[in-house]
């Protein structure tokens, strides 16, 4: 198993009730992965299914066959677990689908209602390594091989019973968020949230909210576990402990107000997002340079602001900058900053020169710069790059930060010359119109300025980075590479040496089975080495407009947390202006 802490999230019917809420359920599954934690996704099926496939089983009379209703019913979850997989891979994140038998949760007793014995958690660890691993609910196979299921709300129990035996992390998301006293539906005024409760004031009050089996199952082994809602800053850790209110019902989070700067491909995603959380956001206005594209997006003509600097000044806690480029962008940030406005930024280039600058006003307004779409799109590389060095001073980072690239170097493998490889990078959209800054290593460059600041506390200048790019890289060279059992990759690399550090940007030719040449189109990757010898690897996707999506969204999250909490300390990736020689 690896370093990493595993944390199992039940989705259940009453947070899944339509595919709707999938890219919700993708949010608070990145918003794990992207911290540092193994994923493992136990999901119900949509609300109201198991209810519909039961009636209709029952229609076939009273005498049913027991082994055809486990397989029946467990078609809703097959199709949520199917589906919430593909969400995941459209946002760029790793996702392993493992059925039932794959899971080899063995049980006992009466087929319909009964009881785990053991799983196969060397399996589910393997794939947890490389990626969110998502099961179906309640499911669980006999020692015949034949389907079994754990009984109604037995989701709960699978849950359990796998963070038991990965010694894991369990939260059950519902739709409220924690254990209350009363039916804070019925009782909205009067019900009092748990802070903490005992497992018998759980099962005194859990009703239908936790099943009353699994939760006897983790009083009897000891685990505890969280009841929390999607996306929320509260919760109800039940275990072995008294209770402990937190107080009367909350009246509500209010809306995080939103000024949107940039509706293009990324920023179309993130207003898409916005507009589907509208709960929890509101959006004050858009601004773009193309008004017309914006209205493509299906954005109020009400909503767009033709000046973006009036946007800012309007009441808004947090200003998301996509429009790219150096000015006017610099100028909006900046003004954004004074103003008291958090920032979710994806400006690689902007920030590799200004960034530092950036993050230092933003530490002395006691708000928070956040920039992760910047580098890895989905790839949580900054975050990995800061938490893997946060107890061992790291060694080097390693990695390929450009997809454009990667694909380049598989059509010169195969034999096409660079102006035809490039012009198809683009036609299948891996390449911009003007791939330049991709091709001479800029872009990994710029990136790599931004990894240095993360793993390494230092404000590398990116005139230090040795670049070069793969223009002069030929189909030549690159298949007779291939030939041989190697392929080309643009390796982005900074590692401490006796002189400081060193950083550099160029194509590398690496045997055909190392992980490096594993990574295709618009993947990205990271190896980060620290002293105590720990290597961390991570990879997803590095681009696209649903990946970086997902990123900004991820960041707005974060913001709104520390927004709703009256806490202007969400750490940033703040350079620590030591010096290159650190």
């Amino acid at each position: 198993m690896s370093e990493k802490k595993v944390t199992v999230l039940k989705f259940g019917g009453s947070v899944l009730r339509d595919e709707s809420d999938l890219p919700l359920a993708v949010h608070e599954i990145y918003g794990h992965w992207r911290r540092g934690a193994q994923v493992l996704a136990v999901v119900s099926a949509f609300g109201g299914t198991t209810d519909a496939l039961l009636k209709k089983a029952r229609s076939f009379g009273d005498d049913l066959h027991v082994g055809a209703i486990a397989t029946l019913l467990l078609t809703g979850e097959a199709t949520s677990a199917a589906l919430l997989a593909l969400a995941l891979k459209k946002a760029g994140i790793p996702a392993k689908l493992m059925t039932p038998e794959q899971v080899g949760i063995l049980t006992t007793g009466d087929p319909l209602d009964s009881e785990p014995v053991s799983a196969n958690t060397g399996r589910i660890g393997e794939e947890l390594e490389n990626a969110v691993v998502i099961v179906s609910g309640f499911a669980g196979i006999d020692r015949f091989g034949d389907l079994t299921l754990l009984g109604r709300g037995g989701t709960d129990f699978t849950a359990l019973f796998l963070a038991r035996k990965l010694n894991a992390k369990c939260v059950l998301l519902k739709d409220v968020d924690g254990l209350y006293d009363k039916n804070p539906k019925l009782h909205y005024q009067r019900a009092s949230r748990f802070q903490k409760a005992s497992y018998a004031t759980a099962l005194q009050l859990g009703g239908e909210l936790v099943q009353a089996k699994a939760v006897r199952f983790a009083e009897e082994s000891h685990q505890e576990f969280r009841i929390a809602a999607l996306a929320t800053n509260y919760s109800t850790e039940v275990g072995d402990h008294a209770d402990v209110s937190a107080g009367e019902a909350q009246t509500g989070d209010r809306r995080v107000r939103v000024a949107l700067l940039g509706c293009g491909t990324v920023g179309g995603g993130v207003y898409e997002r916005l507009a589907a959380m509208s709960d929890r956001f509101e959006i004050v206005g858009v601004t773009n340079l193309r008004p017309q594209r914006a209205i493509t997006y299906g954005i109020a003509e009400g909503l767009l602001v033709g000046d973006p600097y009036e946007l800012i000044e309007r009441d808004c806690d947090v200003v998301i900058e996509l429009i790219g480029g150096d000015e006017p962008a610099r100028g909006l940030i900046e003004r954004s900053l004074r103003l008291g406005r958090h920032v979710v930024t994806a400006n690689k280039a902007l920030l590799a020169s200004d960034g530092y600058g950036f993050e230092d006003l933003a530490a002395r307004k006691g708000i928070s710069m956040r920039y992760s779409a910047s580098v890895g799109g989905s790839l949580p590389a900054l975050e990995a790059a800061s938490r893997a060095t946060e107890d061992s001073r790291p060694l080097s980072l390693t990695g390929i930060i450009n997809g454009t690239t990667n694909f380049i170097c598989d059509q010169l493998a195969a034999g096409k010359d660079f102006r035809s490889s490039v012009a198809l990078a683009q036609k299948k959209g891996f390449a911009e119109a003007d791939p330049t800054t991709d091709i001479d290593g800029t872009d990994a460059a710029q990136k790599l300025v931004l990894l240095t600041r993360a793993a390494f506390g230092v404000n590398l200048p990116l005139s230090w980075v040795r670049k070069q790019g793969i223009e002069n890289l030929d189909h030549r060279t690159a298949s007779t590479a291939y030939e041989n059992g190697n392929i080309y990759r643009l390796v982005a690399e900074v590692y401490r040496s006796g002189d400081g550090l060193e950083a550099s940007v160029r194509p590398v030719e690496v045997p055909r089975n190392h992980p490096f040449a594993k990574i295709k189109g618009a993947e990205n990757c990271l190896l980060i080495e620290t002293e105590c010898g720990r290597k961390t690897f991570l990879q997803g996707r590095g681009a696209g407009r649903y990946a970086t999506t997902e990123s900004v969204i991820a960041d707005l999250f974060d913001v709104r947390a520390s927004v709703l909490e009256s806490n202007a300390g969400v750490k940033n990736f703040v350079a620590s202006g030591k010096g290159v020689s650190a």
